[in-house]
């Protein structure tokens, strides 16, 4: 089945439904409905699901002095990071900003804390800060550690009201627009109570499954798009992304990658904690296997030592361990009856691989956690969906969106000039189909399909605004079902980055409220204004935090393309700035035509980086009454006699030389014709970090 027959056919779900809804309202009106409050609650923001990206868009909205009704389908905030997944899926520790580096934050000053004594923070204060998952760092935790955290985040906001234990079953839409939420009671065990409506002004859906696509009739994408020049890891794919196919060289492509668009999505699966008891008679062994129990499913290490405090374990398998391909795109169209009967499949598949752990796989003293979940049978409350549906949004991300190659500039993918929030984890795919077979090779019959992991060509991103707005639907977004493709979302789908994308639907939120303006209509660079000034990242550097001095004008100058960022993701903010680099810094700054007459200068020929950019300066220099651009003539002449013209004397711009704050202004004052008025004038030579609060202060007098 195609992308194009599952969007139509989604579309006629939704229109089949609505019919049967008028029929039962006309011919059944003797059947007792659930109770629908009679006053409606009202609120400026309603935010369905309590993820990381939910959280973020409530608290950013309640910050701004928005009314914001919180909906959670679990009994505690968090989403996945309260259920499981405990390590911030970061890939790079410094990429984390806005209310997710709050968290993380958070976490880390407990830690050091309250579980100072803990023998794993302890043997981490030891290790260096850049070594991933540390717990002095705040990258990892316990489930109840996100929901104390979680929860304090949130309560400390009053505009913002919860509510747990409620999902969605259905969007109220007047015309195209969407004004208000139906939830229904669900708890632990998937029964389903009584009925709410919440109106807003705008409704955010922060849900994994993005189930407010399907009630308000968002065209949507499930499964996986065909290969394209775009995307030529799309479809059907046998692949070693994490090299561990001996005598193969990591990311290589098998036969029978066909590339074939699909329905099928990855594999889901329930994220047990695990806890080390230091004895096999402990209360939490399995003492018989559950349904449908096959030890030939599964795998383990005995050798894993617990990551987290408190002696706790990630009970995380992908080949032969927790996850289960085969049901996820049944579960994400089901109705929330429906995934009862598919929770359980889940359920007893994790479980069993957690009674392998404890027979066949040598580990007996490990159980779950005795502290974790204890009203749910000591097991997470959510199943770990990886990827719901994917809206149909005003631009979609795919692969070379990711990709430092196919359209990028080898070091960083294609900049997006309306970021509003950045990815940096690779594209990471779990298996589409699990492995039938433990003697299977590594593609063909039995063996894994759908597994990639492009950690070498995957760079840090910038997601644009448009990903989360629908294409034809108002009062909507969706910061974590953004417009898609399978592939790019396989990366978007880490928390720090939901984190992110549901902070800026939380300002796009308000800046549409307050400006009475659609949704697809906010104006994008005022996103990134507020954005930036509570500290988010709209591009990256590991050097720059929120806390520095150039902070904002180097994140609105890098969204411009104007500041040389590629060595290694440095800023080196306190190195001097060259005139190349100076040159590039107020051409892109201004946003100037590049003009180019000839090839001037000996030191700065064709090819060199700043070629194009020095040579624009010295092009807008000769135009001017008062000539600003410096450089050296060489008072001997050198003859070329090719093509039948004459090279003159030699000319040098000496692209590596320091620029001072006086020669700064000059430049900027003869480009923008007039003496500008700025508070770095000097003989001293300007340090990058300088260069760019300077460049931007210009740029806001000029406005």
């Amino acid at each position: 089945m195609g992308i194009a027959h599952i969007l139509l056919q989604t579309t006629d779900a939704y229109l089949i439904k609505q019919f049967k809804l008028l029929i039962l309202a006309v011919f059944c009106t003797s059947v007792t409905f659930p109770h629908v409050e009679a006053q409606v609650p009202s609120y400026d923001v309603v935010v369905i699901g309590g993820t990381p990206g939910g959280i973020a868009a409530a608290i950013t909205a309640g910050r701004m002095g928005k009314t914001v009704m919180l909906v959670e389908q679990s009994p505690v905030l968090g989403g996945m990071l309260a259920s499981g997944v405990l390590r911030l899926d970061d890939h790079i520790k410094e990429a984390s900003s806005g209310v997710m580096e709050e968290f993380r934050q958070r976490v880390k000053s407990y830690h050091l804390t309250e579980l100072s004594d803990d023998p794993l923070v302890q043997a981490h204060a030891k290790l260096p800060s850049s070594v991933p998952w540390n717990a002095t760092e705040g990258q990892v935790w316990e489930p109840r550690t996100a929901v104390r955290i979680y929860g304090q985040m949130v309560k400390e906001i009053p505009a913002i009201t919860t509510r747990f234990n409620q999902v969605p079953v259905d969007v109220q839409m007047e015309g195209n627009r969407a004004v208000a939420v139906v939830t229904q009671e669900r708890n632990n065990d998937g029964v389903l109570g009584e009925q709410h409506t919440y109106t807003g002004q705008v409704i955010i859906d922060a849900t994994y499954e993005g189930d407010l696509a399907e009630f308000a009739g968002v065209p949507y994408r499930i499964g996986r798009e065909a290969r394209s020049p775009e995307e030529p890891h799309a479809g059907v794919i046998y692949t070693d992304g994490f090299g561990s196919k001996p005598g193969v060289l990591k990311g290589t492509i098998f036969p029978g990658s066909t590339g074939e668009a699909d329905h099928r999505t990855q594999a889901f699966t329930f994220r047990m904690t695990g806890k080390d008891y230091g004895r096999e008679d402990h209360p939490f062994r399995l003492m018989t296997p559950p349904d449908n129990y096959d030890a030939n499913k599964y795998k383990w290490n005995p050798n894993q030592q617990p990551i987290v405090p408190n002696g706790k374990f990630d009970l995380l398998g992908i080949n032969y361990g927790a996850d289960l391909a085969g049901h996820s795109t049944r579960y994400i169209l089901s109705d929330w009856e429906e995934r009862v009967a598919i929770e359980k499949i889940f359920r007893d598949h994790s479980l069993g691989w957690l009674y392998y752990i404890q027979t066949e796989g040598g580990s007996p003293n490990v159980g779950l956690a005795d502290d974790e979940f204890v009203d749910n049978h000591h097991f997470p409350y959510r199943l770990y969906v990886r990827q719901g549906r994917r809206i149909e949004g005003l631009y979609t991300l795919n692969e070379s969106d990711l990709h430092k190659d196919l359209r990028g500039n080898g070091i960083r993918p294609p900049l997006q000039l309306e970021s509003i929030a950045i990815g940096m984890y690779p594209i990471d795919a779990h298996n589409v189909q699990n492995p039938t077979d433990r003697n299977a090779g590594p593609y063909g019959e039995g063996a894994a399909e759908g597994d990639i992991h492009l950690e070498d060509v995957t760079g840090p991103y910038q997601i644009p605004y448009g990903a989360m707005v629908p294409a034809n639907h108002q009062g909507l977004l969706f910061p974590v079902g953004i417009s898609s493709t399978h592939l790019a979302m396989s990366s978007v789908r880490m928390e720090p980055v939901w984190s992110s994308l549901g902070q800026a639907a939380g300002v796009a939120a308000v800046l549409s409220i307050d400006g009475n303006t659609p949704l697809g209509q906010v104006n994008v660079t005022a996103i990134q204004d507020e954005l930036i000034r509570q500290g988010s990242f709209l591009f990256f550097y590991k050097d720059l935090t929120a806390e520095a001095p150039e902070f904002a004008a180097v994140q609105k100058l890098s969204l411009l393309g104007a500041i040389d960022g590629d060595d290694n993701y440095y800023l080196r903010a306190k190195q001097p700035i060259t005139m190349g680099d100076f040159a590039r810094l107020v051409i892109k700054g201004l946003q100037l035509p590049i003009s180019i007459t000839a090839a001037h200068f000996e030191d700065v020929p064709r090819g060199h980086p700043a070629f194009k950019y020095m040579e624009s300066l010295y092009d807008y220099s000769t135009q001017s009454s008062a000539p600003f651009f410096e450089y050296e003539v060489r008072n001997y002449l050198s003859y070329w006699w090719g093509a039948r013209s004459v090279k003159g004397p030699p000319a040098y711009a000496y692209p590596d030389h320091a620029v001072t704050g006086e020669m700064a202004a000059r430049i900027l004052s003869g480009l923008l014709g007039k003496n500008i008025g700025v508070s770095t004038a000097s003989d001293a030579v300007l340090s990058r970090g300088e260069a760019a609060m300077l460049m931007h202060e210009v740029i806001q007098q000029n406005e």
